[in-house]
C-alpha cells in the first residue's frame, strides 16, 4: 500500500482524508475482511477530533471583541467630543487646557476609531500614555474631563485584556487539535496495517480492490497535501513526523 506522509496534511485536509478513507472502507464487506474493529477505532477517534477542529473554527471572541471595540470607541468620541465642547466655553484657560488636549488628539488621529483594531490600540495606548503625563494632566483637570478620561482608558484596557485572552484560548484550541490528531493518525496507521496484512495472508479479491481504491486516495490526497505543504513551510519530514507519532 502506498505510504501515508500524515505530516503534510494540513488539519483540515487530515480530517478530509481520514473521512474519504472511512467511507472507501466501509463499503467494502469490513467486517468479513477482519477490519471492523479497527475501523471502528478510527470512526471513534474521528469523532473526537471532528469535535475539536469545529470547536476550534468558531472563535467566540469575535463579538465580544467587536462589542469592546465599539465601547472604546465609544468613549474615545465622548472624550474627544467634550474636549471640542470645551474648546468654545468662555473661560480662557478651559479654552486654553482644551486646545492643547485636542491638539494630542490629533497627533495620534481624530478618527483613530476608524483604523484596524491593532493600530487603534497602539494609537490609543500613546495618546492615553501622553494625557496621563504634565501638562496635559493638568489640562484634563481644568476642563473637568477625568471622568471622561478614566472612561476611555478603563475601556481601552478592557478591549486589551480580552485580546490577550483570545490569543491564550487560541493556543489552548490549537494544543486540543494536536493532541486529538495524534491518536487519529495513529489509529489510521493500525487500519491500514492490518489492510496490508489481511492482503498478505489472504488471497480474497475484495482486499485487493480496497488496496488499489486506498492507494488511489492516497496518491490524489498526498500529492494535493504536497502542494499545499510546499507553499506554507519547509519543516523536514522527521521533524513533521515526530508531531503525529
Amino acid at each position: 500500500m502506498n505510504k501515508v506522509s500524515y505530516y503534510l496534511f494540513s488539519h483540515n485536509a487530515l480530517f478530509t482524508f481520514v473521512k474519504d478513507s472511512i467511507g472507501i472502507i466501509e463499503e467494502s464487506p469490513a467486517e468479513d475482511l477482519g477490519l471492523k474493529v479497527f475501523l471502528d477505532m478510527v470512526k471513534a477517534r474521528f469523532q473526537i477530533y471532528e469535535s475539536v477542529l469545529q470547536h476550534d473554527k468558531v472563535d467566540p471572541y469575535t463579538a465580544k471583541l467587536n462589542a469592546a471595540d465599539h465601547e472604546r470607541d465609544d468613549r474615545f468620541l465622548g472624550f474627544k467630543g467634550y474636549v471640542l465642547v470645551c474648546m468654545y466655553r468662555k473661560q480662557e484657560a478651559v479654552q486654553m487646557a482644551a486646545q492643547e488636549i485636542n491638539r494630542v488628539i490629533h497627533r495620534y488621529g481624530g478618527d483613530l476609531y476608524r483604523m484596524a483594531n491593532a493600530e487603534e490600540s497602539a494609537a490609543l495606548d500613546n495618546l492615553i500614555m501622553d494625557l496621563k503625563a504634565e501638562p496635559y494632566k493638568t489640562h484634563i483637570a481644568t476642563i473637568k474631563a477625568e471622568e471622561w478620561f478614566a472612561e476611555m482608558e478603563a475601556d481601552q484596557q478592557a478591549y486589551k485584556a480580552l485580546v490577550q485572552e483570545q490569543v491564550v484560548q487560541s493556543n489552548s484550541s490549537s494544543h486540543s487539535v494536536i493532541n486529538a490528531r495524534k491518536p487519529l493518525v495513529k489509529a489510521c496507521r493500525s487500519l491500514l496495517s492490518m489492510i496490508e496484512l489481511q492482503q498478505t495472508a489472504s488471497e480474497n479479491p475484495a482486499i485487493s480492490i480496497l488496496i488499489d481504491q486506498l492507494n488511489n486516495h492516497i496518491s490524489k490526497s498526498v500529492a494535493n497535501a504536497r502542494l499545499s505543504h510546499s507553499l506554507t513551510g519547509n519543516e523536514t519530514e522527521a521533524e513533521k513526523e515526530n508531531l503525529v507519532e
